[in-house]
């Protein structure tokens, strides 16, 4: 049965974060994404995120890129479909027949909010629509810690600990990463612990990876500055042959092809699959089947984002073989006040995952209308 679109409406959202969000590449102190609402003809919605950044430093396309190519394009065709000479769209998935990769978060958002649309038409749960598969009901939560000070990164680790938490992923640079985590490891010596280096260290900085290979982490994510073009692979099966550590990739897989090739250079152990940066749940599953056959441990990993999005990840981080259940954490961590409702809350270290249709929670149409900064309309 065709999907019947009514109306599509695109918000431009500015969050202030409660904190500043430090890694080796950027300081963010708000959040700007665009949110993505999709009605049909009897009023049912469904929502997506567009994760891009402002800047271009994790990735080419920006929040500017995807806004555009929204509006411009991408919008404009969907509300054309099931119109004369226009093929209805069936199921979500079918966009990526239409649009191409080049702008995939833009993608991403636009078939999240169709998923979320057609599982609510359905009256399933996003998961039972897109896999099929046995579900956990809660996940175990995560923290990201910044690339902070020393004490304070102790200081945050103590009251998360006590709270419940015992999974934390630390952002690190060469200067200082290896002093960090060894004090961490020495006063939390059972912690399970995961270090994200953003592509901060250089060949000459080897030495260092060695080192905090002898801390014993879960991972170590995207390591390596890239800078042999074409060479990358080959570069991270060489440093993967001489850690103990899994590495994981991260930035570097962006499509199914660098996937694959990660996969034949054995140049990592493990994958954080974000939806945003493969371009949507079609090449996520996708992914997932390829780790699945290949021994490959995968998670599904978050950005500084709205509960909208992060309430996705954690249907995805309920999947029964993942790696870690992502880096999850409570809304309120982030902002004062999120989309969904109910927000992401962690108790006793765990996060409920919602049992309802689609992604299971209502967006605060108030709220996100006070975090609304630009709107655009369209409807058949």
């Amino acid at each position: 049965m065709a999907m019947k679109i009514k109306k599509i409406e695109l918000f431009h959202i500015r969050m202030p974060l409660n904190f500043i969000f430090k890694t080796s590449q950027t300081n963010l102190n708000y959040r700007e994404t665009l949110i993505i609402k999709i009605a049909d003809e009897t009023g049912i919605t469904g929502f997506g995120e567009v994760v891009a950044f402002n800047e271009p430093f994790y990735t080419k396309e920006t929040l500017a890129d995807a806004k555009r190519v929204l509006i411009e394009v991408y919008i404009p065709w969907l509300t054309k479909t099931g119109q004369s000479g226009h093929s209805p769209i069936r199921h979500p998935f079918e966009v990526h027949k239409e649009i191409g990769l080049r702008y995939p978060m833009a993608l991403a958002g636009l078939e999240n909010a169709l998923l979320d649309l057609f599982a609510r038409q359905q009256e399933k749960p996003l998961m039972a629509v897109v896999f099929g598969e046995t579900t956990t009901t809660k996940i175990e939560a995560g923290m990201v810690l910044g690339d902070l000070e020393i004490n304070e990164l102790l200081s945050q680790i103590g009251r998360y600990y006590d709270e419940g938490y015992r999974r934390f992923k630390i952002k690190i640079k060469p200067a200082d990463g290896y002093r960090k985590l060894q004090k961490i490891r020495e006063k939390y010596p059972h912690l399970m612990l995961l270090a994200d280096a953003n592509r901060s260290f250089g060949t000459e900085d080897i030495s260092e990876l060695l080192k905090i290979d002898a801390l014993g982490l879960m991972c170590l994510e995207e390591p390596l500055i890239d800078t042999l073009p074409g060479k990358r692979m080959a570069v991270y099966q060489d440093l993967q042959s001489q850690l103990r550590t899994p590495l994981c990739l991260d930035e570097s897989i962006l499509t199914m092809d660098d996937l694959e090739e990660a996969v034949r250079y054995k140049a990592c152990r493990t994958v954080n699959i974000k939806t945003g940066r493969v371009g949507g749940l079609y090449h996520v599953k996708k992914m997932i089947e390829c780790c699945r056959r290949n021994g490959i441990g995968y998670w599904i990993g978050s950005m500084v984002e709205s509960g909208i999005s992060k309430i996705l990840h954690v249907h995805l981080a309920s999947l029964m073989d993942t790696y870690i259940p992502g880096d999850l954490s409570p809304s309120r961590r982030y902002f004062t006040s999120d989309l969904i409702e109910p927000e992401i809350v962690v108790k006793d270290g765990k996060i409920d995952v919602p049992q309802g249709p689609g992604l299971g929670i209502a967006v605060d149409e108030a709220m996100l209308a006070h975090y609304t900064i630009d709107q655009h309309a369209m409807e058949k």
